[in-house]
């Protein structure tokens, strides 16, 4: 098969921003401190589960 005449232009990656809890579990500490750091400070986001129900005092 010929070489193409011009190569392939993909978009350039850009920072992830949006964590899931189990992508942090696998981060070395001082990755996942500074990961949490930003999540704390805003600049991150932290994806909840659909299937985590958040927590509600229980009203009697």
């Amino acid at each position: 098969m010929p070489r193409r005449k011009q190569e392939h232009n993909f978009a350039h990656l850009g920072e992830k921003d949006c964590w899931h809890s189990y992508s942090l579990q696998v981060l070395t500490p001082a990755k996942f401190s500074s990961v949490v750091g930003k999540i704390l400070n805003g600049k991150y986001t932290l994806i909840v589960s659909r299937l985590e129900k958040p927590l509600t005092p229980r009203v009697s």
